[in-house]
């Protein structure tokens, strides 16, 4: 039997921990090496050994090649992080080698094998960052049951230890890449709930050291005259000691600094602690621009928050604790490790029950009123469950802190750092903007359907693009996290517009997912996803006019009439007066439009070939007349029509009137069935003694054979127009071919 663990993947160090099931506790697992957290450096040697932790971090401090560090930074990302001996690697892969590390130090230390795992990723993280958390745990042989939010996990470990109902906690998680601030509630029956998330993936301790080094350069030059600038060796030898003169200011006031200069030798100087705070100030304010914005996005102040929680090990920066104490009145707590923390709720929550969906309508993007904005999916109308900006009844009286009996009797709610949302089109038509469907700070995981009506197309390629976003702000300033394309979307004459319910949502990993159905059917329909473009500036400019015309594809129809001696006085007239009134639909296609004309009895003939001269068509059709192909029925149309549309680019159809029986009608059915394996769909549009098997037959498999009175000639004409994308669908575009979802708004509203 195998062991269930939690791993703090972090940026400088790394931890795993499982669950003491005598002390009903989490306890940190130590490596091989007895240490309690790892460092987060691989070095890749000359003879192609991968070293992992205290021995490659020693290597990169001593300037030595092939080390890499702080590439958690870059997770998401799939751009070549670094390369050796020919060899080039992602942040993920170098994630992925990390973490089998972990799990091979800790298999040999419990002499167990890890049956599954919770990873923890920064609660900023987006949806591509944490899919890479997720593939590099898989390729590092993990079986990952979730990964947290590491604010979550911390105030899990402390909650466990430090339960006081009602009591507020202000996680505050600044590590070696980035920063999390999350607040966090005790409820009644050991529940907790993370309440709101915010935070910055690009702000950690590598920006306090970069900043020590900028003071070191600074102090070389105007001592030695020698410039990083010109001597890049200079910057590499200060960059490696940053994080040894910060660690030295964690308990003293001043810090040695010694390297060895090119063309110099070796240089001593001193750093103050007052120098570092002074150039980090403006770092130290970004956490707490972000602290504030957290407060303020939950209508409370400081004085509602009862404690703080540090975690991360740049916390242990003195100025963290005197900054914090100043903007909250309060003094931090210490009774936890932050380096530990995170790792020790990890091992809490693998062992803890997943949540369950919730479900809420779709969301607004304006402090939970309705927007003004239209989306392109033609929305209905609806607000959230749960504003935006939630205001949150904070009782006074905090209870007597205990510790749980078992760290396991804990349930926790976490939420979504990030909105999901999709490129729409605002209401005037002008611009594009970021339509909400998910908010920040929902409880996870979650559910948002709705739907839209489309306009299908008989070619059965019918398909939607929709990008999604996550972010408040404009579609290129917010996370383009996919390009998802529905397809599959079936074609049917009598539920045109069909109705396409789209479902948006977060799962447990805080990651998005994307399903579509069509109408009442239970089955979802296929969804791709593919790479966003490289070029997406059109989506930050306006709308251009041109971009906002309905487009269809090419359309070229044929009109086959029957002219036998049956059709004689009213039938023919209503015939001829019916298909031109079909040819008035197409006066404002948006796409190029042809239509012929055929007139079929004892022989076929060509009246019109395919003309887009719409009052030509009319014409021609004008004078057909009966008997003018003999008065029985002994031909059929089809070898004209496939003659005449075989070669067509786009979609083409033919529709064939009849009223009555036809002599060899099964040439006649497998002559069209030929058509409709070259891609032309057949309508047979039949009255009088026609058969309606007959009808059935010669028709297209998604297409539905008419048998109609005469008076009805018309309006079945105009039902077939208004099918393919005549009438007042010419106007607005309504074809139903691939349709993206940026610009389905335009189409859909003309």
């Amino acid at each position: 039997m195998g062991i269930k663990v939690g791993i703090d993947l972090g940026t400088t160090f790394s931890a795993v921990a499982m669950m003491d099931e005598k002390k009903g506790q989490p306890v940190i697992i130590p490596n091989t090496l007895g240490e309690r957290i790892t460092p987060s450096v691989i070095q890749f040697t000359e003879d192609d050994e991968i070293i992992v932790g205290t021995e490659a971090k020693e290597a990169f401090e001593a300037g030595e090649s092939g080390c890499a560090s702080v590439f958690k930074r870059s997770m998401g990302s799939q751009d070549i992080y670094c390369s050796f001996n020919g060899k080039r690697y992602t942040a993920e892969d170098l994630s992925a080698i990390l973490l089998r590390y972990l799990k091979e130090e800790t298999e040999k230390v419990t002499h167990q094998a890890i049956d599954e795992a919770v990873v923890t990723v920064p609660a900023y993280f987006y949806h591509k960052e944490r899919q890479a958390t997720m593939n590099a745990a898989k390729k590092a042989g993990l079986n990952i049951r979730q990964i947290i939010n590491e604010p979550t996990a911390a105030a899990m470990n402390y909650g466990a230890n430090h339960w006081r109902e009602n009591a507020r906690v202000l996680v505050y998680d600044l590590g070696g890449g980035t920063f999390d601030v999350t607040l966090v509630q005790m409820k009644k029956g050991n529940q907790m709930e993370s309440l709101q998330t915010t935070g910055d993936h690009t702000l950690g301790g590598k920006d306090w050291d970069a900043r020590i080094s900028m003071i070191v350069e600074g102090k070389i030059e105007e001592e030695t005259g020698l410039s990083s600038t010109d001597y890049p060796e200079i910057h590499q030898v200060v960059t490696q000691s940053a994080e040894s003169i910060k660690k030295q200011l964690t308990t003293r006031n001043t810090a040695s600094v010694k390297v060895n200069l090119p063309n110099y030798g070796w240089y001593s100087t001193v750093v103050s602690l007052d120098e570092f705070e002074q150039n980090t100030n403006d770092l130290i304010e970004r956490t707490g621009t972000l602290c504030e914005s957290l407060l303020r996005g939950l209508n409370i102040t400081w004085r509602d928050v009862t404690d703080i929680l540090l975690v991360g090990g740049s916390t242990r920066m003195r100025q963290v604790t005197t900054y914090l104490k100043r903007i909250s009145g309060h003094a931090p707590l210490s009774q936890v490790n932050p380096d530990e923390a995170v790792a020790l709720g990890a091992a809490i929550q693998v062992h803890l029950p997943l949540p369950e969906y919730s479900v809420i309508t779709m969301a607004s993007a304006n402090d939970g009123k309705p927007s003004n904005a239209f989306s392109p999916f033609k929305f209905k109308k609806a607000t959230a469950t749960s504003q935006a900006t939630p205001v949150y009844s904070l009782p006074g009286v905090v209870g007597k802190e205990t510790a749980l009996n078992n760290a396991l009797c804990m349930n926790h709610v976490d939420v979504v750092a990030h909105a999901m949302g999709i490129i729409a089109v605002n209401a005037e038509g002008t611009r594009y903007i970021n339509k909400t469907i998910i908010p920040a700070n929902q409880k996870i995981p979650v559910k948002c359907a709705e739907a839209f009506y489309y306009y299908t197309s008989a070619r059965g390629d019918n398909e939607v693009e929709i990008y999604v976003l996550q972010g408040t702000k404009t579609p290129l300033e917010c996370q383009i996290i996919g390009k998802y394309v529905v397809s599959g979307i079936t074609h049917n004459r009598e539920d045109n517009p069909t109705t396409i319910k789209i479902q948006y949502s977060y799962d447990i990993n805080g990651m998005v997912h994307v399903q579509a159905r069509q109408g009442n059917s239970t089955l979802d329909l296929p969804i791709r996803e593919e790479p966003v473009p490289a070029d997406m500036s059109k989506y930050g400019q306006p709308i251009n006019p041109e971009d906002m015309k309905p487009v269809a594809e090419p359309l070229s129809v044929v009109m086959a009439v029957d002219v036998s001696g049956s059709m004689s006085g009213d039938p023919i007239k209503d015939a001829l007066d019916a298909m031109c009134h079909f040819v008035d639909n197409f006066e404002d296609y948006p796409g190029d439009i042809q239509i012929g004309a055929i007139a079929v009895s004892d022989t076929s003939k060509i009246v019109q070939s395919l003309t887009g001269n719409l009052s030509k068509c009319k014409s021609s059709i004008k004078s057909i007349t009966c008997g003018m192909t003999g008065y029985g029925n002994g031909d059929h149309p089809f070898n004209d029509i496939k003659s005449m549309l075989s070669s067509e680019k786009g979609r083409k159809i033919g529709i064939v009137l009849a009223d009555g029986m036809w002599s060899y009608q099964d040439q006649a059915v497998a002559a069209a069935h030929l058509c409709h394996r070259l891609g032309i769909d057949i309508t047979g549009i039949g009255f009088g003694s026609a058969d309606q098997n007959f009808l059935k037959d010669i028709s297209s498999g998604d297409v539905q054979a008419m048998l109609v009175d005469q008076s009805e000639l018309t309006q079945s004409f105009g039902k077939i127009a208004q099918e393919i994308g005549g009438g007042s669908n010419a106007k607005k575009g309504r074809t139903g071919r691939q349709t993206s979802v940026a610009t389905w708004l335009a189409i859909n509203e003309g």
